[in-house]
């Protein structure tokens, strides 16, 4: 089961355990594949903590907690699946794709997020890989979705007729798929399932093959130190909260004013250390200097943000 704790404190040399974690998954691999192909009802506490970045929370029924543990029996055990789609964009043939799936592998429901991704509910352990696999046939990802990534980047949808709305969602994709994780271990995972159980039915040298001389050339082996949110906004619509995001942008003559620093969480146990807090406007650039910028600020965040205290580990407190 996992090393960590709830607050993610544990870890080894003052940083905390989910950084070991990361670091020792092999690009978020960790031991999924032999876990999905066993018959139990749920992954242990590191693989959980991976599933995160493949878009798969581990949950339990609430409905079910207090009689299950009152009787010191297992929780039931299910997943959330969420699904990114910058700016919110889906074809017809998408969506009915996924209102396709709902029925058979969730429970009967679709939900739209604040950040305009889906989340399928209730999905069992042996439902993950149909059902992320499908997805991907529709080309809709769940990868980046969760975890200490760059989240779905969201974008103002109204196709209002005085803005140029096909660009800033073509802006929104382009950076989506700039800074998505680049493992391998996705589509083994979930796309190709036999070739993830053989490696990790295998001995452990052939199961580090799998990542052998792969990198992820932006994030490293221990990704971001939290969650990192980008936002587009139209200057008089902001629909998307701009100034909530780890980093705002707004699109003005040329180029995009762009917005640092923002972030809306706090922990109510430490008021006189976490706080909500605007994002700054710092600069404006031009448009193909946007791309690079947003890395540079991810980038900053990766090498000098919080890795021993996850509730300070956003970019405000940078």
């Amino acid at each position: 089961m996992s090393t960590m704790s709830k607050s993610g404190s544990s870890g080894e040399g003052g940083r905390s355990a989910a950084e070991d974690v990361k670091e020792a998954s092999r690009f978020l691999r960790g031991t999924l594949g032999q876990e999905l192909a066993e018959h139990s009802e749920a992954f242990s506490g590191d693989n959980a903590a991976l599933l995160k970045f493949h878009g798969v929370y581990q949950q339990d029924d609430r409905d079910q907690r207090r009689a299950l543990a009152s009787k010191k029996l297992p929780l039931a055990y299910v997943c959330m699946v969420r699904t990114s789609v910058p700016g919110g964009a889906l074809t017809a043939g998408q969506w009915l794709a996924m209102d396709g799936l709902t029925d058979k592998l969730s429970d009967g429901t679709m939900r739209i997020t604040t950040r305009q991704g889906i989340q399928f509910h209730f999905v069992a352990k042996e439902g993950l890989r149909p059902l992320i696999g499908s997805l991907n046939e529709h080309l809709v990802t769940t990868k980046g979705a969760c975890g200490d990534v760059v989240r779905n980047v969201v974008a103002c949808p109204a196709p209002h007729e005085d803005r140029r709305q096909h660009h800033l969602l073509a802006t929104a994709q382009t950076i989506a798929n700039r800074f998505r994780p680049r493992t391998g271990a996705y589509y083994e995972l979930w796309v190709d399932g036999e070739k993830a159980v053989t490696a990790a039915d295998g001995s452990a040298a052939a199961a580090g093959e799998e990542a052998e001389g792969e990198v992820e050339p932006m994030y490293g082996r221990t990704y971001l130190p939290r969650k990192f949110k980008i936002g587009l906004a139209w200057p008089g619509d902001n629909c998307i909260d701009v100034y909530s995001q780890d980093v705002g942008v707004v699109p003005h003559g040329d180029g995009y004013v762009v917005m640092a620093g923002g972030g809306l969480g706090l922990s109510h146990a430490r008021e006189d250390d976490t706080y909500a807090r605007l994002g700054t406007p710092v600069f404006w650039v031009p448009e193909e200097l946007l791309a690079p910028t947003v890395e540079a600020i991810i980038t900053t965040q990766r090498d000098f943000g919080n890795r021993e205290d996850r509730h300070r580990a956003r970019l405000k407190y940078t």
